[in-house]
């Protein structure tokens, strides 16, 4: 179900009480504090970020509320605003999400198990394996959660080599409920997460980091990295 955007929404940051509220055991008690206090934040990341974006990315992006209807049990520990190419739905597509949980805020390039535009992010990522190592080796804040090393800790870019993303994508292809999750993370103590304005100048600056990702939802997209010269 949509939801619908207040343009007059305001984003004020998060505060350490708004991470406390997903230690609140039980469904009953932890979803409608969810709703109260956090729910109004995502709508006001929906209300402020997609124009941004859309200019970014160079194409139209549309939010969507993280709603949790189907859950009646299991409170949710994540909650999140997405930005997709549709204004209807954003699960089909390859999208961006902006994900609070207990401990942290994640701004991620998203794909589900079951998306439509999959396939068409493994081929991305498979083309482009080579490249896109170079580019991961340069950004180690990027962070691949499906992806985990020998302590079962997501790998940094450092970490993900050709070899590795095609083996990830080959896995995409080949195991129905394998999803794609690649990001960046603040820990709930980052100052960063106490100003609105920053915080928003930040969540754009991810996207910038990750669009390389993103693109890979496209057919036939294919990327260069040129490394960045830093003259001194």
């Amino acid at each position: 179900m949509a939801v619908r955007i207040e343009k007059e929404a305001v984003f004020s940051g998060f505060v350490p009480e708004d991470f406390e509220l997903f230690e609140v055991p039980g469904f009953a008690a932890r979803m409608p504090l969810l709703r109260e206090h956090i729910k109004p934040k995502l709508m006001g990341l929906a209300a402020r970020l997609p124009e941004r974006l859309s200019e970014m990315l160079g194409e139209p992006v549309y939010p969507h509320v993280a709603q949790h209807l189907r859950r009646t049990v299991n409170a949710p520990v994540e909650t999140w605003t997405a930005f997709a190419e549709s204004p209807r739905a954003y699960k089909p597509f390859v999208h961006l999400r902006v994900a609070v949980s207990v401990d942290r805020v994640r701004v991620m390039v998203f794909v589900e198990d079951y998306a439509d535009e999959k396939q068409v992010f493994a081929d991305g990522l498979e083309r482009n394996a080579e490249a896109l190592a170079a580019y991961f080796a340069h950004h180690p804040t990027i962070h691949a959660y499906e992806l985990l090393d020998a302590d079962g800790c997501p790998k940094s870019g450092t970490a993900l080599d050709a070899a590795t993303l095609r083996e990830f994508a080959a896995r995409m292809r080949r195991v129905k409920g394998q999803h794609a999750k690649f990001g960046v993370q603040w820990d709930k103590s980052h100052p960063v997460l106490l100003s609105g304005p920053e915080f928003l100048d930040a969540v754009v600056a991810a996207a910038v980091t990750l669009k390389p990702l993103y693109d890979c939802g496209n057919v036939g997209f294919v990327y260069t990295y040129t490394p960045e010269i830093i003259s001194i």
